[in-house]
């Protein structure tokens, strides 16, 4: 063991908290909690032939071990999952593709709430419902609502004032028209807990409810408003009557399957809710180096209900794991009851558990087989390119300006044949003046990549150009004289003899004097295209972005020497550019703070500009 880290075992407290393993450059690899840091972290070094093949390799690695106490362990789980999230370290469970599924919220909080899609859930007195898996799903749920009770459909913050006359809805008989002052809050909340019954699948309460205003309507001879109710019921009825019953102990779970092959695990949670199931989420880890099963559903449910706030009463588990007890009372202090982790042996429970390990199963095999796809595109693209890299990563470039203006450079980022959008960058040309495509593309490239060497990180596989061979030798020059030139590939893609025909399209190579030929209808070709179409499309709309900002800044924020209290109190005196571009000097030098000087160079910027 090296003396650095003796060291720092000596000094390890006995207390909860984190520690993290570091490599010899600082990076993170490994973040784990502990009930006592000294007892754990000893632990690693004192029988490391008792190791997992993974910890003895990445404790090979390991340079440097910093730790975080805390006051108790539950507070060192939910520390641990917020810095697993944040640092991403190589050697831990790390949950990826976390989708933001949609819910209902009905704002509870407001004295007449209405309904809306959000992605997430917050603490702010409203009821949320959810989550569906997708947001067609829970648009349909709010038509349906809509269409059976008198829920306002409007965004305005109501009072209890009237703010206009009732609209159509209200005419239909499907608003109660609050905006219009015609309902008390006390009649609109019937109507919204009849809306949280529908949404929470309690039909027997909610058509009990409506049967008994049914009854009260027609018994005082009011044929009209039991008609609607009776219509009412039916419709609840039909759509309840959809809902699928999965359990019949009618309590909220959360079911857990999950299936793991080739270092990857995709993880199905079944979400239901008073026995009904209301959604599904599927969930890819990233677990490398053979992660053992009990640790790789641990900080799943570390990391998952880390961001959940709509917890279950039960949890199915596939398998027990070490930190049970320990999860259970963490989530059950948040959600303020008793929130229970069981691994389900047999009957109802245990099927529910096959069912997700199934869905689980599925989803990996269609993740496997997407992987495979991509692969033997790329394979296809190496070898016809005759690239040195497999191009695991490539990074398109665009430039877009209009006359040298505005001028605009793109970055898009594949990786594995999949668009990498969190990795995209655009850069707003600095250096280069007037119409000068080649100097563009040098200053993007060079920027680009003289960051990624200053601050080590990955280059990519393979660069591609959108644009000509005079494009192509501008690139393969400028990445010479940065020194990454070799380490990465360099390609280009340019518009052949017809243009809007992309089966003309020519892929130029540095060393090559013709185009490279492609099978037809190549996957590999393809993927080339749509890396350019895309850099494209990135460029183009931060050009516009730049070229729309530019459009709304007046003319006189151009002029040097009128700051905001100047440009306010000449727009005061003319009323408008215009009559300020018609103005003489001397009607400008009246203005107080305008000097002569001032005065010609709004009259020359304004008759310029508003021509």
């Amino acid at each position: 063991m090296q003396n650095h880290l003796a060291e720092i075992l000596e000094q390890i407290p006995k207390l909860p908290g984190i520690y993290i393993m570091k490599d010899g450059k600082g990076g993170i690899l490994y973040i784990g909690k502990a009930k006592s840091l000294n007892t754990r972290v000893r632990s690693y070094f004192q029988n490391a032939r008792t190791l997992h093949p993974r910890t003895r390799i990445f404790l090979g690695k390991v340079r440097d071990i910093k730790f975080l106490t805390t006051k108790t362990e539950a507070e060192a789980l939910i520390l641990e999952s917020n810095f697993i999230k944040k640092h991403q370290p190589r050697y831990n469970v790390l949950l990826k593709d976390d989708k933001h599924y949609p819910y209902i919220r009905l704002t509870t909080q407001e004295l007449f709430p209405k309904l809306e899609v959000v992605r997430r859930v917050k603490k702010d007195g409203a009821t949320y419902f959810g989550p569906y898996t997708m947001v067609k799903e829970v648009r349909e749920t709010i038509r349906l609502i809509y269409k059976i009770f008198p829920l306002r459909q409007s965004k305005d913050r109501l009072d209890g004032k009237p703010q206009r006359r009732p609209c159509l809805n209200f005419q239909m008989g499907r608003c109660l028209a609050p905006c219009a002052g015609t309902v008390s809050p006390e009649d609109y909340s019937q109507v919204v807990n009849d809306v949280i019954l529908f949404l929470k699948g309690r039909d027997t309460e909610l058509v009990g409810n409506l049967k008994q205003k049914m009854s009260a309507a027609s018994s005082e001879q009011r044929y009209e408003e039991a008609a609607a109710l009776r219509d009412k019921i039916a419709a609840v009825k039909t759509v309840l009557d959809k809902q699928k019953i999965v359990s019949t102990s009618l309590e909220d779970q959360d079911v857990i399957g999950y299936c793991k092959e080739h270092g990857v695990a995709m993880v199905q949670v079944l979400v239901i809710r008073g026995g009904k199931m209301v959604g599904e989420k599927i969930y890819k880890l990233k677990s490398l180096n053979e992660m053992e099963e009990n640790e790789t559903l641990s900080s799943f449910l570390k990391q998952y209900y880390a961001d959940e706030v709509m917890l279950p009463k039960e949890i199915l588990l596939p398998h027990s794991i070490e930190d049970a007890d320990l999860i259970s009372s963490w989530l059950s202090e948040r959600k303020k009851t008793r929130v229970h982790l069981e691994v389900p042996e047999r009957g109802k429970k245990r099927d529910l558990v096959r069912m997700a390990e199934e869905n689980a199963r599925f989803a990996m095999r269609t993740e496997l087989d997407k992987g495979e796809t991509a692969t033997r595109m790329l394979e296809e693209l190496q070898e016809t390119l005759g690239l040195k890299h497999f191009p695991e990563v490539i990074e398109g470039f665009d430039i877009s300006n209009i006359s040298g203006t505005h001028a605009v450079g793109s970055v898009v980022v594949f990786r594995n044949g999949q668009a990498d959008k969190a990795a995209y960058r655009r850069y707003k040309i600095a250096k280069v003046e007037g119409i000068d495509d080649y100097a563009m593309m040098r200053e993007v490239l060079a920027r680009r990549y003289q960051r990624l060497l200053d601050e080590g990180k990955e280059l990519p596989s393979l660069v591609l150009i959108d644009g000509g061979r005079g494009h192509l030798n501008t690139a393969h020059k400028t990445l010479e004289e940065v020194g990454v030139f070799g380490r990465v590939d360099l390609a280009c893609i340019a518009k052949g003899k017809y243009r809007n025909n992309l089966d003309t399209d020519e892929v130029l190579l540095p060393d090559r004097k013709t185009s490279v030929l492609f099978k037809e209808n190549s996957p590999s070709r393809f993927l080339l295209q749509r890396i350019r179409d895309e850099a494209h499309r990135f460029a183009i709309t931060y050009h516009r972005k730049l070229r729309g900002k530019r459009s709304l800044e007046s003319p006189l924020e151009t002029i040097p020497g009128i700051g905001k209290k100047r440009r306010l109190l000449l727009l005061k005196t003319f009323g408008s550019l215009e009559n300020m571009r018609a103005a003489s000097l001397e009607d400008l030098q009246a203005v107080p703070g305008i000097t002569e000087s001032i005065a010609k160079k709004i009259s020359s910027q304004l008759q310029t500009q508003l021509q």
